[in-house]
């Protein structure tokens, strides 16, 4: 057969993982009863959404007493700076000794210092008092709750309130080889891309039912490093999510595209290896004998290869009798279709 240069979309599959987005586990930052569940198990909530609500009363009873103490801190600082004023007029005609002037300065001066130090006081008491209703730092699904109303929760215990994970969008991790790494590489080159860490390009995955997901995804993160051990990498991609068709955890398979690129497909019975496994093909040469032509295999096509170096535009492929063909054979050709 002759074999006809023609534009081939390389497309390259790998497993994947899906992973969120964003997740965050929901814990308390106070001790206290827990009063209120505050959302329904299993919805969409929005940052900023109140979850759940701890007892508040000690709290409040606290930044109650800490303003209290603030109000008493600014009485006696006036007193404190009205005596100042007093001492420092006795203390200039000399009707006080200057040990109480010095005290009435150094008492003055801490009154300040404790109006300071009560002004602190009031607002740790009122951000306790805030802890006390637990908020959704993100917005996403959450799960069921995994503590119920009237158990008492302390601060920033091992076991969370609940988890929120955001699915749209929604990270597909692929575990690619170095290979892979390096198509892509090569194809973003070839389009022109400045090679960086970071770029976009087309994938497609298929769930683990076989059914196609809907809209493709781009490519957001190429590790710059191969694991030695295991010669893999990880490709992050992201997709849209809309109806959390993707989950966290789900397996799929993806189709990473590297490009368009000129290829030759021949059926895969004409490709042989040698004793290296390298691939090659047996040509038909202008002298009518029989030649070797090594190649490189980009991928399959259903039951061809797509072979981007090592073939010419036009050659002649012996597609019969391989096994009893020998580079140098001079061969009689009955028929060379295109």
């Amino acid at each position: 057969m002759q074999v006809r240069e023609q534009v081939v979309d390389l497309t390259g599959y790998v497993p994947g993982r899906v992973s969120a987005y964003r997740q965050a586990s929901i814990r308390p930052q106070v001790n206290g009863v827990l009063e209120k569940r505050l959302f329904v198990e299993g919805a969409d909530v929005k940052a900023g959404q109140q979850l759940y609500q701890i007892y508040p009363v000690p709290y409040e009873a606290a930044l109650a007493r800490a303003k209290a103490d603030l109000a008493h801190g600014e009485a006696e600082r006036i007193s404190a700076d009205a005596k100042k004023v007093r001492f420092t007029h006795l203390s200039g005609i000399n009707a006080v000794s200057h040990q109480d002037y010095d005290d009435a300065v150094s008492a003055a001066a801490q009154a300040a210092a404790d109006i300071v130090s009560a002004k602190a006081e009031v607002m740790s008491a009122q951000v306790n008092l805030d802890y006390s209703r637990v908020y959704a730092p993100i917005s996403g699904r959450i799960s069921r709750t995994l503590v119920t109303e009237g158990a008492l929760v302390t601060a920033n215990q091992a076991t969370s309130l609940a988890t929120v994970t955001q699915l749209d969008p929604i990270y597909v991790d692929l575990t690619v080889t170095g290979e892979v790494v390096s198509r892509l590489r090569e194809s973003l080159m070839a389009e022109g891309h400045e090679q960086t860490t970071t770029h976009a390009g087309q994938v497609d995955v298929v769930l683990d039912t076989g059914r196609a997901y809907p809209s493709p995804g781009r490519i957001d993160l190429l590790e710059v490093v191969i694991d030695p051990g295991t010669g893999m990498a990880t490709l992050r991609t992201t997709f849209h999510n809309p109806d959390a068709l993707l989950l966290p955890g789900m397996f799929v398979h993806a189709a990473l595209h590297y490009g368009r690129r000129n290829a030759f497909v021949v059926p895969q019975n004409v490709v042989l290896r040698d004793l290296h496994a390298d691939p090659y093909v047996l040509t038909i040469g202008s002298d009518g004998k029989a030649a070797s032509k090594k190649v490189v295999i980009a991928q399959d096509s259903g039951n061809s290869w797509v072979i981007t170096e090592g073939l010419s535009d036009g050659d002649r492929i012996i597609t019969d009798n391989l096994q009893s063909v020998q580079p140098g054979d001079t061969l009689h050709v009955l028929n060379t279709p295109a």
